[in-house]
């Protein structure tokens, strides 16, 4: 298993992901939002190069935020389907036939699912029925109805905590890591 103090020793070990989307464990045992909500907001204008300079301090805050989140020790895992998978989805549950083996006795032998659209790069994350339920940023989800994902988003599976990451946000994160590491 990756980890992602071994990632920022060796980023030529990202070639070893694939380019897939992961799941970063967290560092510590609790749930914590690594980005906000996303809140209704009004109707205003913004010019198109505020808007960019928005979007850019939201993901720098979120990385700084999952900076403090994410451990040397926290495991990265590809949300990948197995060559011998039995299922349409990448399946996360206890039993080995799942895609993402969690090793968690709150966690069904097969708790949830994940789809990623290739055309449009989204991934949305589904409660296949679990005993404990699956939970998106503190929110328990329904069973049987997909949520879209955001990088950074904070996933719990029974008691495992692990945080959405595209490998675009993981990157960044490791530079981000090894820049506050030099000084």
């Amino acid at each position: 298993m990756l980890t992602f103090g071994e990632l920022c020793k060796d980023p030529a070990l990202f070639a070893t992901l694939g380019g897939d989307d992961l799941l970063v464990t967290a560092a510590g045992s609790g749930e914590v939002l690594a980005r906000e909500p996303e809140r209704r907001r009004e109707a205003t204008v913004i010019f198109q190069h505020e808007t960019i300079q928005m979007m850019r301090a939201g993901r720098a805050e979120t990385v700084d935020k999952l900076l403090t989140l994410v451990g040397k020790g926290s495991e990265v895992v590809r949300l990948c389907k197995k060559p011998e998978s039995l299922w349409d989805n990448i399946t996360v549950g206890r039993a080995s036939t799942a895609d993402v083996v969690i090793d968690d006795p709150a966690i069904s032998s097969v708790h949830a699912n994940f789809a990623i659209d290739y055309g449009d790069g989204s991934c949305s994350v589904e409660d296949v029925g679990s005993s404990n339920g699956t939970f998106l940023n503190r929110q328990q989800l329904q069973p049987h109805t997909p949520v879209g994902l955001k990088a950074g988003d904070c996933l719990r599976f029974g008691q495992s905590v692990f945080y959405y990451l595209t490998n675009s946000m993981l990157a960044e994160l490791v530079t981000a890591a090894q820049s506050k590491s030099r000084r």
